[in-house]
């Protein structure tokens, strides 16, 4: 008898995680295959979220709305890339390349990977912890007492949301780094703004912005998913509110440096067309 019990906690143990990824698969395909029942149904919704995402409470940072932190983010990155390609590559005598690295490394990695964190920092965290308070206060058992589909209607909105405002954000992110990194090079390390125009441009094409905003989009929808997903089964009240939003944080973090990999190595790696002109 000792061995059947010690043999079924094992399979238990080896069950649970078997268990919980199959749950976690389960509701991503809820959403992604709800989300026109929630683009059709719950589009008023979808708006209201999106408005909350974007802006908050108009605040600039506590309490803010990704807008403003994406704003401030792509003032850091534009200043950070300028720093740092001058300052190395001067070593060599070539700090007029730093062009070179505001048209590739900026748009390949450090933009979408900055959008990626803060989209769950920012937006994520405090969607775990509305879908969570939802959760331990039984509004959604509410919601759905009244016919409506949870599904669609609290997280579906939500990920229709979020992929409203992460392009137009992104965009205005890539911008600023852009704008910030010129004016330093030139202004403040006195580098001939033709010289870093004509690197940047040189090196800067449609193809890899597209890319960059895919990986953007993709990263800020897991990022909505997961953690939406730990919000909804969210339980042992408002400490376990607390602990959701840390294993969300924590997930998507994760997540997003795996995703980083496979889509750079997708996107750019299997047929890699790095040329150097002019």
């Amino acid at each position: 008898m000792d061995q059947y019990r010690f043999l079924a906690r094992v399979l238990e143990v080896l069950q649970a995680p078997l268990h919980t990824m199959g749950g976690a698969l389960l509701f991503v395909a809820q959403v992604i295959y709800l989300a026109p029942v929630t683009i059709k149904n719950y589009r008023k919704e979808a708006l209201a979220r999106m408005i909350s995402l974007s802006f908050g409470r108009g605040s600039l940072v506590v309490d803010g709305g990704v807008i403003s932190v994406l704003t401030i983010l792509g003032l850091a990155i534009g200043a950070s890339i300028a720093i740092e390609a001058w300052a190395t590559l001067n070593l060599l005598g070539f700090g007029a390349l730093s062009g070179i690295v505001g048209g590739l490394a900026n748009v390949r990695e450090m933009s979408p990977l900055v959008a990626g964190i803060a989209f769950a920092a920012q937006a994520g965290a405090r969607m775990t912890a509305e879908i969570g308070a939802m959760r331990i206060a039984e509004e959604i058992d509410a919601i759905e007492a009244l016919g409506l589909r949870p599904v669609p209607y609290v997280v579906g909105t939500r990920f229709i949301g979020a992929l409203l405002i992460v392009i137009p954000g992104y965009a205005l992110t890539l911008l600023v780094s852009f704008f910030v990194s010129n004016a330093m090079i030139t202004a403040i390390y006195e580098s001939p703004a033709g010289t870093y125009k004509h690197y940047f441009v040189q090196f800067l094409s449609p193809t890899d912005l597209l890319y960059s905003t895919v990986k953007a989009t993709v990263f800020c929808a897991a990022v909505t998913i997961i953690h939406c997903y730990y919000g909804y089964f969210a339980s042992g009240g408002p400490v376990g509110v607390g602990v959701a939003s840390g294993r969300a944080v924590r997930a998507s973090l994760v997540a997003i440096m795996v995703l980083d990999f496979v889509l750079t190595v997708g996107l750019w790696g299997l047929k890699p067309t790095f040329v150097f002109t002019g």
